[in-house]
């Protein structure tokens, strides 16, 4: 059956999602997350769009943002995607994929699901049980949007701003919103269960 071809949407929001072939722990080696985070850096220039939540799990990624450019899109994650696997097999001699099968890039239509699918990309750490707080996480963006912790990756949610009148109302309603399970949270799982096993 042929792949259902991608939505490529100029300015379009993207919930992309790639994970470690056979469930590799893919940052378990030292420098990968950081070596990640910089090539997002990177990818922001050479691809115009915008990060507003990410989550880097061990054998996992997490990035919602707004692509300027819809054909852009495969080219960014390609990018992403091809050369930390290039720096990863110089640092391991890892052979074989690195990545299982293709990205997904579900598109975010509806305004009110953006700050759910954030919420549900900065609560993976919690699900997991890796660590009891969302803070506690290094490689997400909550910390940004929870105490206003400069980050470099991150371009503001465009809906955070509605969450309160001042920077202390809102990280104080984030760290309120984030610190619930969403109501969708299980149902995502389901879902990405599906794809990926």
């Amino acid at each position: 059956m042929p792949r259902k071809p991608r939505e490529l949407l100029d300015e379009g929001y993207y919930h992309l999602i790639a994970r470690g072939n056979n469930r590799l722990f893919i940052f378990s080696i030292p420098g990968g997350f950081e070596v990640f985070k910089t090539l997002l850096l990177e990818s922001k220039r050479k691809y115009p769009w915008k990060l507003s939540h990410y989550c880097l799990m061990v054998n996992h990624i997490h990035l919602l943002g707004q692509i300027t450019k819809g054909k852009n899109l495969p080219k960014l994650m390609q990018y992403l995607l091809f050369e930390y696997s290039r720096w990863y097999r110089k640092q391991t001699g890892y052979t074989g994929h690195l990545w299982q099968g293709r990205y997904k890039s579900p598109l975010i239509e509806k305004e009110s699901y953006f700050l759910e699918c954030g919420r549900y990309i900065e609560r993976n750490p919690v699900r997991a049980k890796i660590v009891k707080q969302a803070e506690d996480y290094s490689y997400s963006s909550y910390r940004y949007y929870a105490f206003g912790e400069s980050n470099p990756l991150v371009d503001e949610d465009p809906y955070y701003e509605d969450l309160g009148h001042d920077p202390a109302s809102r990280q104080k309603a984030y760290r309120e919103f984030v610190r619930l399970e969403g109501p969708y949270d299980k149902l995502v799982d389901q879902s990405l269960l599906e794809i990926y096993f």
